[in-house]
């Protein structure tokens, strides 16, 4: 009892003395995620009476030219957080802490956290930014659908193999479509393209290369497209049609985000079931990443200490486990996945979600260069060419891999 006391006198004296430390921070999380937010700081801060984060919202759409701006005029939030994708031009700007010397210091342990998680923070041997929330990809499906074809609405197909099996068994016996994919372009269509490489055994950029020479013009990258191809053109159980078939009941399975546990229920008006993206007989599970990442701007030695502060509570495993049961977040560290508490809260609340956990473990990362945006633009313009017949699947991913490689040529 002595202890506790002297060790909150010493808190009273040091905050009454010399005031407490001010940090700002930016983020993104609206809606229920931004209330949360918000009560874990109010959390934060009564723990910490010697410190006070303030926490800022700015639209995501703003956010990163915000942060840009921000390092440009030397008028930097404390500490903030990024889109995975940001995060690489964010970091090229050299106004980021490095948060090595912090993790050392206080045995932090990074090897909770899931590798493909901590890939966008990595430069060389210092690490500039810590996962703080994640997303990724599986199968949904419409289980009046399966019924009304005459399949098991609690089995869905496990391998590309049945994924065609079933989708024209749906087709012939329904009228609708067994697959939709994304077909619009953009981002949407490579992200959803890369598990597809990825299950197959194939890389998108090469990481030996730092990610600077295409990987995706191989065997394993002609095979996922002609797979995309084959569904759209041969077997015509996939539409080549604006997004959204699914939702509609138009078609009976659908790959996208773990959020989408939380919407899909209110929107559709069928039983839904989830589960691990199917893959090939010969390959392997995998999925893709969303999500968010924390740092650290360069500023005042107490500031940037204060700052690691809320940056170790936050991602603790009790916060985090409290974080993703009110945000349906994807654990980013192993121990939250594992928490028997967790996963009752999970089973006892939103099935659906559990399979995108399982599946984590096998999530890869989009690669962490400045120019990604770019790549994917121009691959997913190459496979629309394929799926619109342009060109077969190896000419227009060497076409691509020309593309890209000139780009990252420049430095």
């Amino acid at each position: 009892m002595k202890k506790i006391f002297l060790w909150m006198v010493i808190v009273f004296v040091s905050v009454f003395m010399f005031g407490k430390t001010e940090l700002v921070f930016w983020h993104y999380w609206d809606g229920e995620n931004g209330k949360k937010l918000e009560t874990l700081v109010e959390k934060f801060n009564s723990e910490h009476p010697e410190i006070e984060v303030q926490p800022v919202f700015i639209p995501g759409s703003d956010l990163l030219i915000k942060i840009q701006t921000s390092i440009l005029s030397g008028q930097t939030p404390d500490f903030a957080i990024s889109d995975i994708i940001g995060v690489p031009l964010i970091l090229d700007t050299g106004k980021v802490v490095d948060l090595m010397p912090f993790v050392e210091k206080d045995n932090y342990d990074l090897n909770d956290f899931y590798e493909s998680t901590l890939v966008y923070g990595r430069r060389g041997e210092s690490l500039y930014s810590i996962p703080v929330s994640s997303s990724n990809l599986g199968l949904f499906w419409n289980k009046n659908l399966f019924k009304e074809a005459g399949l098991d609405p609690e089995t869905p197909p496990k391998t590309w193999e049945e994924l065609i099996e079933f989708s024209e068994i749906i087709k012939e016996k329904t009228g609708k479509f067994g697959y939709e994919l994304f077909l619009d372009g953009g981002e949407g269509t490579t992200w959803q393209w890369q598990i597809f490489l990825w299950q197959a055994g194939g890389e998108f950029l090469d990481p030996i290369s730092n990610y600077r020479k295409s990987a995706f013009n191989s065997e394993s990258g002609v095979k996922a497209l002609q797979f995309w191809v084959d569904l759209t053109n041969k077997y015509k159980t996939s539409p080549i049609a604006p997004w959204g078939l699914f939702g509609r009941g138009e078609a009976a399975m659908v790959m996208d985000g773990s959020w989408m546990t939380q919407f899909f229920p209110m929107q559709v008006d069928f039983e839904l079931g989830s589960a691990i993206f199917p893959y090939p007989e010969d390959g392997k599970p995998a999925t893709n990443m969303g999500g968010e990442q924390i740092f650290i701007f360069e500023g005042p030695k107490a500031k940037v200490e204060a700052s690691w502060e809320f940056i170790k509570w936050f991602t603790s495993t009790e916060i985090q486990i409290d974080w993703d049961k009110a945000t349906g977040f994807i654990p980013v560290k192993k121990s939250v996945a594992e928490s028997e508490n967790y996963n009752a809260y999970i089973k006892n609340t939103n099935m659906l979600l559990l399979p995108f956990i399982e599946v984590q473990q096998y999530a890869h990362a989009r690669p962490p260069i400045k120019e990604y945006s770019q790549v994917s633009d121009i691959v997913s313009s190459a496979i629309l060419s394929a799926i619109y017949k342009k060109s077969t699947p190896q000419q227009a991913l060497d076409q691509a891999a020309k593309q890209v490689d000139l780009l990252l040529s420049k430095e």
